[in-house]
């Protein structure tokens, strides 16, 4: 491929969380991978437990190695966190967690922080939940200008959010909210689950498109490469035509690969350096 740099590829935590943080970061070592996305949960960084100290400590760990974040991702689908959500405790917690993770990506030295835009019941209006979401986004991003933090929207499924769930209400989303500090990301399950097309979403986003989630499916699942029938050949071409500059970052987000976690991340390296290269 002719754009597209093996510095472009991040490793991630994802699948690892059943092993210490130590355990991932020598992994990471070992495969000579020294970029990641940082997936943030219990027990490597639990947003809502860790203090000042803990994140200086693991960011001394990443240094030690040699080690850069392009990406904290905090949880916000398995954990009760929804900056649309009509409670208004839940939502106004939801949303001092990003302001949390805004603080902890600054001092990991990550660039952007992944934000997913809630949602509201699903007995009630989408319109209603998308104006809580927007609320609550011009307040996030507020306090990411201040610490010059990117969030990045990404779009989940509609079992996820009946708020943003395809690549054209990302576009809404990030026109509605206006900020050099709000920016966007895709997921390559995400966009055939909507059926998409991969270089229309990169032509809508145009400029706004900064992160990638990488990962296989069928087309739900996040399986590694190869495990599922998602065209991850032609994405790759695609975002190599498009000059895209951005972090390709493994999300392998399924507990079936939590037992042999760096056989798998080693598995997922292979198979888009060997794609670069050709």
């Amino acid at each position: 491929m002719k754009n597209l740099k093996r510095s472009q590829i991040a490793a991630s935590n994802y699948h690892y969380i059943k092993y210490s943080l130590d355990y991932f970061l020598k992994s990471m070592v070992d495969l000579d991978q020294h970029f990641i996305e940082f997936y943030a949960a219990s027990p490597h960084l639990s947003i809502e437990d860790a203090t000042y100290s803990s994140v200086v400590d693991i960011r001394k760990k990443l240094d030690e190695r040699d080690i850069s974040v392009c990406c904290l991702t905090q949880e916000q689908c398995v954990y009760p966190i929804n900056i649309a959500c009509e409670d208004d405790v839940i939502r106004e917690r939801s949303i001092q967690t990003f302001m949390r993770s805004i603080e902890y990506a600054e001092l990991l030295g990550a660039k952007y922080c992944q934000l997913v835009a809630g949602r509201g019941y699903y007995d009630n209006p989408d319109s209603d939940a998308w104006k809580r979401s927007v609320e609550s986004i011009h307040r996030i991003v507020e306090k990411a200008e201040k610490y010059n933090v990117v969030m990045v929207l990404e779009a989940a499924t509609y079992h996820t959010t009946n708020v943003v769930y395809n690549t054209r209400l990302i576009r809404k989303m990030i026109d509605e909210i206006n900020s050099p500090n709000f920016k966007s990301m895709l997921d390559t399950c995400a966009v055939a689950i909507e059926k998409e097309d991969l270089r229309e979403c990169m032509d809508l986003l145009g400029k706004d498109m900064m992160h990638l989630h990488f990962a296989d499916g069928n087309p739900t699942g996040h399986f590694i490469p190869g495990e599922g029938n998602l065209p991850l050949a032609n994405y790759l071409q695609v975002l190599d035509d498009c000059n895209y500059k951005g972090a390709i970052a493994f999300e392998i987000y399924n507990r079936i690969y939590d037992y042999k976690p760096h056989e798998h991340m080693e598995a997922c390296l292979k198979f888009v350096n060997d794609l670069i290269k050709q």
